[in-house]
């Protein structure tokens, strides 16, 4: 005894099986590409924000690099240098 209640799939049958994938496709591929311009906008965002925080970090070490320069131990150096060689010209008669 064989079941009649399957039948061999017609040419349309088939037809409609294909164009119901290729939209199945199109849908997954539009939905993959949203997914991945999320992504990389996200990447996007992250990334610039990271960017902000390296070049902030990087603004205060070069202003404690400025301030170390200009009001830490080396301007007492230079001063102590320019007053050696003032004193050693006004020795050697060379500064009034």
């Amino acid at each position: 005894m064989t079941d009649q209640s399957q039948s061999p799939a017609t040419k349309k049958d088939v037809k409609l099986l294909m164009e119901q994938m290729g939209k199945f496709y199109e849908r997954t591929h539009r939905e993959m590409l949203d997914v991945k311009e999320g992504l990389v906008t996200e990447m996007d965002r992250k990334i610039s924000a990271s960017e902000d925080r390296i070049k902030h970090y990087f603004d205060v070490v070069a202003e404690n690099i400025k301030h170390d320069f200009l009001h830490g131990a080396l301007p007492d150096k230079i001063e102590q240098h320019e007053d050696r060689i003032i004193r050693l010209e006004q020795h050697a008669g060379f500064a009034a």
